[in-house]
């Protein structure tokens, strides 16, 4: 089965490269990448023109004004000729095995309805912090902790930053653009498939490092905007019933106000806003 390997990609150019490099050293070798540049103002433009003339594998790129995530994806999926489609981040670098494992997965698991979970994990050359230790071990961002091998797990862990499945599963079903910033696009797409049947199995051994050093102040605008998103996935989805209301979004407020200092009440404060935010929109 090929492998269409979509990245979408905004002002990144130096990691992009290493990540497009990394693509080409990889063990499997019957895959294509096709890149979306959702309105780069940095190299981005140039440095996909001059891999689309020396990287060995089939590289399609396409270029949109800045839009958001969801409008490059579903950019690429047309696009796409692989039977299986593997989603990774632009900061996402690969082991030289990650396509084989994704392959290896589909291969055990060829019914229409597997969908592999890939491991994010920091990358060793940068600096982790304190910080990015919380976020990793809390779940914030990712959570992986509590999965083993083949575990089966829900729509909230359809993390397009290393993910793959069919391409006809997916069918006529692309990501939401109702979303805006930060979070649960993806989430939201993986919640729709989950509803037609869509089995989502942890692979730890399909790896990328997540290169991409991130503080406790951009952690706060990227919560934030996740809690605008939450309000719109709750507007779709009012079955899910996930706006904290009531006794429990007192809660969460006093707690949030009551650690004003640790990682987790600036990130809760600032999610709490952005819900605020967003209700107040509505």
């Amino acid at each position: 089965m090929k492998i269409s390997v979509i990245i979408p990609t905004f002002n990144r150019a130096e990691v992009l490269r290493r990540t497009l490099n990394l693509l080409s050293l990889q063990t499997f070798t019957d895959f294509e990448v096709v890149v979306v540049d959702d309105g780069s103002t940095d190299s981005t433009a140039r440095l996909l023109t001059e891999f689309q003339k020396k990287v060995s594998f089939p590289l399609q790129v396409f270029s949109q004004k800045n839009s958001g995530q969801a409008v490059a994806r579903n950019l690429a999926l047309p696009n796409a000729s692989g039977e299986i489609l593997l989603f990774l981040g632009d900061d996402m670098l690969p082991q030289n095995d990650l396509l084989e494992k994704h392959h290896q997965f589909h291969q055990k698991f060829p019914a229409a309805n597997f969908a592999c979970l890939g491991l994010v994990r920091w990358h060793p050359e940068i600096r982790i912090s304190r910080f990015m230790r919380w976020l990793e071990k809390s779940g914030v961002q990712f959570k992986f902790s509590d999965l083993q091998k083949n575990s089966k797990t829900d729509f909230w862990r359809f993390y397009t930053s290393n993910i793959s499945f069919k391409k006809s599963f997916l069918g006529s079903e692309k990501f939401s653009e109702k979303f805006s910033g930060w979070g649960f696009e993806d989430i939201e797409l993986g919640l729709r498939l989950t509803e037609k049947g869509l089995k989502l199995l942890f692979e730890p051994e399909a790896v990328v490092g997540h290169f991409h050093e991130i503080s406790s102040k951009s952690l706060k605008k990227r919560q934030f905007a996740a809690g605008k998103n939450l309000v719109q996935l709750q507007k779709m989805h009012p079955e899910i019933k996930i706006l904290p209301t009531g006794g429990k979004l007192f809660l969460q407020k006093i707690v949030a106000n009551l650690l004003p200092l640790t990682f987790y009440g600036r990130a809760k404060k600032a999610f709490l806003a952005g819900i605020a935010e967003a209700r107040r929109e509505s």
